[in-house]
């Protein structure tokens, strides 16, 4: 019994020693340095990467990304989807939003919230022709 137990550890130990080399052979993984950009989702908060401003292509999809223009110095962008969502996308159609002068600016975590504060007239939103490529981690 101690023999065989010898072998097998033996083997094993001989097939990790030949499967390193394959395992290392495209060399050691590249990493980078990126900031992680603070944001809301439905009341949470959630990172993500600003790869920057992309052009589309046909077919690709987008969802919006509500960026604020004044207001309370906490305020973060919101998204309303996240990865493992069926309309989760990297892709972010930007949407201006923008207190108005007689209201009162203060922290708004979801797109719901920012939909009720348009509604209630404390806010406008605008559309902007701008696609940037966010990935949330």
């Amino acid at each position: 019994m101690k023999k065989a137990t010898a072998i097998v550890a033996i083997v094993a130990c001989a097939a990790i020693a030949w499967a390193l080399p394959a395992l290392a052979a495209d060399g050691p993984v590249k990493t980078f340095s990126q900031d992680v950009t603070l944001g809301f989702h439905r009341g949470k908060l959630v990172s993500y990467l600003d790869l920057g401003p992309v052009k589309l292509k046909a077919g690709n999809k987008t969802a919006p990304i509500w960026v604020f223009t004044n207001g309370d110095d906490g305020q973060r962008n919101i998204i309303d989807t996240v990865p493992g969502r069926k309309d989760y996308t990297p892709l972010w159609a930007v949407r201006t939003v923008t207190w108005k002068e007689n209201a009162s600016a203060h922290v708004l975590r979801s797109a719901a919230a920012v939909r009720a504060a348009q509604k209630a007239g404390q806010v406008t939103i605008a559309v902007v022709p701008i696609v940037v490529n966010c990935p949330v981690l």
